[in-house]
């Protein structure tokens, strides 16, 4: 990945993904407004940090970006599989919509998505000019929700997976991820002996690898093009939130992407 630094923002953009297209970025928790736990570009506005620094950041981190605040399209995270298809930017006083999966074919669109750990799965189809973003906790990644957003595109847009471009943002490593049986036996059970293969049991628990299982079940979809950020949230508090490592008491980073 390569990084950026502008008006006091860290930023990061995929190498695999062409700028003359698209427009991404992955920011940091660096060069925002909120305090404490919170410090300091949280974008999160539902974990109790002050709603006037959380609009801040986002009015700065749009700023930065060079799109309009009122471009953004975005969703109340749920942890399931639902997938969304925006045609224009939801309304200011439109309820956020549950969903796990967000994309768009308008360039006026600009998708925003929010993590502390959870894995930010980044679409690009330069056929036929999609773009998206994925959320992936340990729940998604069960639902296979990287492969659920292929069919979904494909049936929408006509996308073929051997097209797109994947980008796995910074989210917690395999090493980190520490969960409990109950989660094994679920994979087990949906995946078969297959899931296996990302999980390892350590002195101190067992532990997912949530990297290696998304990935896994994208090239299943025919998904040829995965560049990996390799960046743990949990290993680098100081320029990535981590809900696990901070236990719970933290921010959101985001992730933006939008047609040109």
């Amino acid at each position: 990945m390569r990084e950026f630094k502008q008006e006091g923002l860290v930023y990061h953009k995929f190498d695999s993904f062409d700028d003359t297209v698209i427009d991404h970025a992955i920011f940091s928790r660096k060069g925002g407004s909120s305090k404490g736990a919170f410090s300091s570009m949280n974008l999160g506005g539902t974990n109790g940090d002050d709603p006037g620094s959380v609009l801040a950041n986002h009015e700065k981190l749009f700023k930065v970006f060079g799109r309009p605040y009122s471009s953004r399209f975005d969703v109340w995270q749920v942890h399931g599989k639902t997938i969304l298809f925006s045609e224009a930017p939801r309304p200011p006083e439109k309820k956020h919509p549950p969903a796990d999966g967000i994309f768009t074919d308008k360039p006026e669109v600009t998708l925003i998505m929010r993590f502390a750990d959870c894995v930010p799965l980044v679409f690009h189809d330069p056929v036929q000019k999609v773009v998206g973003i994925v959320h992936a906790g340990w729940q998604g990644t069960l639902l296979r929700i990287g492969a659920e957003a292929v069919s979904a595109i494909q049936q929408r847009y006509g996308s073929v997976a051997a097209d797109l471009r994947v980008g796995l943002g910074p989210s917690i490593c395999g090493k980190c991820y520490q969960v409990g049986e109950e989660v094994r036996r679920q994979f087990l059970k949906a995946w078969g002996a297959e899931a296996d293969q990302f999980f390892e049991q350590q002195d101190t628990g067992l532990y997912l690898d949530l990297w290696g299982a998304n990935e896994w079940t994208l090239r299943q979809a025919g998904v040829k093009q995965i560049e990996n950020s390799g960046f743990c949230t949990a290993e680098n508090l100081d320029a990535w939130y981590s809900y696990r490592k901070e236990k719970g008491i933290t921010g959101r980073f985001a992730v933006v992407i939008a047609l040109k």
